[in-house]
This record gives C-alpha cells, sequence and structure tokens, in this order.
C-alpha cells in the first residue's frame, strides 16, 4: 500500500505514467497531436487554400496596369445592301437610290488598350493585398482555434485515462480487502454486513471503472476529430506532461493587443472599409486611356475577291471619360462606405475592450486554478498519509473497517479532486496563452 502511494505522489510532480523509451511507436503526445492537427485537419487546409487564392487576386487586381490586346476577323455576306437617298436637285433633278457597298466583305484588326489613369484601379490593387494579409490573419486564426480545440481534447482524454488508471488501483486495493473481511467474515471476526459493504463499494467502484472506459473512447473519438483522424483510426496517447508547480507569473500588466490575432484582424477590416470608401470616392475622377489600332479589310462581288484585296489602315488616339452626372448614384454609394468606415471603427473599439477583459478573465482564472491545484495537492497528500496509517492500524487490527472505510473515501475523493483541478490549471493556462495571443508560441515549446 505504502508502494502505490509513493508512485502515485511521484505521479503528481511529473504527471507522466512512462518514460518515451517505453512508449510505442503509434503514441501520440500533445504536440504530436497538434501537429498532425495543423497537417490534415480540413479547416487548416482550407484556409490555406485561401491564402493561395488570395495570391492570384492580387495577381489579377495587378493585371489591369498592363495593356491588353484584342484580335478581331469577320466575314460578310450582303444579302441585300442598304440603299441610300438622295434628295432632287442635289445631284439630278429626281430623287435617287443608290446601293453602296460590296456583296462580300473581309475585315480583321488588332486593337490595344492602355490605361494611363484610373485610381480605382491602384484603390483594387490595396484592397487586394489587404486580402492576401487578412487571409493570412485568418489562417493564423483557424491554425489557434484548432490548436486550442485540440489542446481541450487531449486534456478530455487524459483526464478520463488517469480517472480510469486511479479507479484500477482502488479495485485492487478493494479485491484485497474483500478477501480479507471475506476470511474474517468466515472466521466469525466480522459480521455479514461489513463484508457485504466492501463487496457493494467493489462494484461501485469497478461500475465507475465501466462508464469511464466508455467516456475515455468517447473522448478519444473528439481527439480525433479534432485532429482531423479518422474515427477508425486506432490512436494511443502520452500522459507524459510535466506539471511546473512554481506559481504562474503575474504576465502582463496590459494586453499587448497588437499580438493577438483577432485585433489584427479587425484592423485589417477597417483598412479594408477605408479603401472601399475611397474607392466610391474615386469614381468621381475622370480616367484616361490610350489605344492603338491595326487592320485590313477586303471587298469584292464574288466570296473569292473579298480575300485577294486588302486594305489596310490604323489608328492610334487617347480617351478622356469624366463622370458628370449619374443621378446622385455615386454620392450616395460614398456616403454609405463612410458610414461603414464609421460602424468598422466603433466595433474595432468594442472588440478591443472585449479582448482586453477576455485577458483579464483568463489571467483571474489562471490564479484561481492555481490555488485550488495546490491546495488539492496539499489535500492529496495528506490524504495519502492518513490512508497509509489507517490501513497499518485496520490491518493489525487498531481501528474498525467504518474508520478505514471512511479515510479510504476522503482519499478517493482527494484523487478526483486533484486530478480534476490539475486538468483545470491546464486548460486555464491555455486560455491564458490564447488570449494574450502567444497560444502558437507555447505549443512550440512543448516538448
Amino acid at each position: 500500500m505504502k508502494r502505490m502511494m509513493l508512485g502515485f505522489v511521484s505521479w503528481l510532480l511529473l504527471f507522466q505514467a512512462n518514460s518515451a523509451a517505453q512508449e510505442k511507436a503509434d503514441t501520440l503526445r500533445l504536440k504530436d497531436c497538434i501537429q498532425f492537427a495543423l497537417g490534415h485537419h480540413e479547416n487548416s487546409l482550407i484556409y490555406a487554400n485561401k491564402v493561395t487564392a488570395s495570391k492570384e487576386a492580387i495577381r489579377e487586381s495587378k493585371s489591369v496596369l498592363l495593356p491588353t490586346v484584342s484580335g478581331n476577323a469577320s466575314f460578310d455576306y450582303n444579302l441585300k445592301l442598304q440603299t441610300s437617298v438622295i434628295p432632287a436637285g442635289a445631284l439630278s433633278e429626281k430623287e435617287l437610290h443608290l446601293q453602296m457597298g460590296s456583296k462580300y466583305s473581309t475585315g480583321a484588326y488588332l486593337q490595344a488598350d492602355e490605361t494611363l489613369f484610373d485610381k480605382a484601379n491602384w484603390l483594387n490593387i490595396k484592397s487586394a493585398k489587404t486580402d492576401k494579409d487578412l487571409a493570412d490573419l485568418n489562417l493564423r486564426k483557424q491554425q489557434e482555434l484548432i490548436v486550442y480545440n485540440t489542446v481541450k481534447a487531449y486534456y478530455n482524454v487524459l483526464s478520463y485515462a488517469e480517472k480510469v488508471r486511479l479507479l484500477k488501483e482502488n479495485e485492487k486495493e478493494y479485491l484485497q480487502l474483500e478477501q480479507i473481511l471475506k476470511l474474517r467474515y468466515e472466521q466469525g471476526v466480522v459480521k455479514k454486513s461489513s463484508y457485504d459493504k466492501t463487496r457493494v463499494d467493489l462494484n461501485n467502484i469497478q461500475t465507475e471503472i465501466s462508464s469511464n472506459e466508455n467516456y475515455y473512447r468517447l473522448a478519444l473519438n473528439q481527439l480525433k476529430k479534432e485532429i482531423g483522424a479518422d474515427l477508425e483510426t486506432e490512436v494511443a496517447i502520452s500522459t507524459r506532461i510535466k506539471f511546473d508547480e512554481s506559481a504562474p507569473s503575474p504576465g502582463f500588466t496590459n494586453l499587448p493587443l497588437t499580438q493577438l490575432t483577432d485585433y489584427n484582424i479587425d484592423l485589417q477590416q477597417l483598412r479594408k472599409q477605408e479603401i472601399a470608401a475611397q474607392q466610391k470616392k474615386a469614381a468621381f475622377l475622370p480616367t484616361l486611356s490610350l489605344y492603338a489600332k491595326y487592320g485590313v479589310n477586303a471587298y469584292g462581288t464574288k466570296s473569292s475577291d473579298a480575300f485577294n484585296d486588302w486594305f489596310d489602315y490604323s489608328v492610334i488616339g487617347m480617351k478622356l471619360s469624366v463622370p458628370i452626372f449619374s443621378g446622385f448614384k455615386k454620392q450616395s454609394q460614398y456616403q454609405q462606405s463612410k458610414i461603414a468606415l464609421t460602424n468598422q471603427q466603433l466595433t474595432a473599439a468594442l472588440n478591443a475592450r472585449t479582448y482586453k477583459l477576455d485577458f483579464q478573465d483568463a489571467n483571474a482564472n489562471l490564479y484561481s486554478s492555481y490555488t485550488t491545484l495546490i491546495k488539492n495537492k496539499e489535500n492529496l497528500s495528506l490524504a495519502s498519509e492518513l490512508l497509509s496509517e489507517a490501513t497499518v492500524e485496520f490491518k493489525e487490527g487498531k481501528t474498525d473497517l467504518s474508520s478505514y472505510l471512511d479515510t479510504e473515501y476522503s482519499y478517493k475523493e482527494s484523487q478526483s479532486n486533484y486530478i480534476n483541478s490539475l486538468i483545470d490549471y491546464l486548460n486555464a493556462k491555455v486560455a491564458m496563452e490564447k488570449a494574450n495571443g502567444s497560444l502558437l508560441n507555447y505549443v512550440n515549446n512543448l516538448e
């Protein structure tokens, strides 16, 4: 019994079940689960594809700065030529009806267009670059969410695994106790009620083991889902998690907002809305473009003649387009964009206060969970000592069964409280890293 107590106390300090050399090849540490999730979870791949798409959007927006070249060719068969009417007195005393043109005509040309000035084009490029930055931030946010969900699911599995392990240790103790009481009952030393109570407690422990093993399987399936693994995949997790007994550092007195992914997303959304307002305003400005065209034509009364004698032509020119009146449409669009910009500014300010509140709550929760953990660790150590003493006294006949079972119950309760508080502390620590914007750095430091 004492050996079991000492073994469990050593687990309290390191919270590890086996050394790395003893673990199976397919056993996953927390860091392994996170790395697998980042590389295989569908959402991670989806947002990575969005980053790639945003790069192509920048390339598309820059295409307006390059000239466009187009070519056209046509062959016409004029079923009936258009008739032109020349009034009487101009060339003749009678009204003249003339049909001008050829029965067949062929034409082809190449045209190049280049925009010299259009402020909206430059703003479109800036908007595309902002979209790229947003895509990068959204990918990072999704990675943080995947990491956070994976850690929560991993600790949940760990919690049930440890509960099952401790319950099985308790089962062994009760099996031994049952054999002792059975022998004493047969010898007439103890009452049948005492022996039956031990059997009831043993049955309860075995029921708890069955329930927690089922919860463990369910939690393991949830972990598979969070890391993007098939539910049919066999997965075993490592319990090698170190617990640092030193108090958590006070952290930052003021939250560094600029390292929060959500805050940077708000800034990029604000920047995007500013560009959108500028785009609406740019609609009032003129645009200037240059074009050049070269073509050839051929005509004939027969289809073959329309491909023989070619007449070429060329033209170069500039086009200035000045918006004058659009029925107040552009003015209304510009005012709407200014209102949207104001709303985005207010939303960013509101979110900033929320981030600070989340940080303070996470900080307070971390200290609270740490305090509870230390108290439960102390209680467990005391309960372990009391149970060791009660076990010796019970075997020597110095204490009755009721006192022993009360002490044993207190020990089991202390075990449960410690495990729950340890998992709560680990989750609070991860939540603090998330609220502080340092979750990915925290993961990189995992062993």
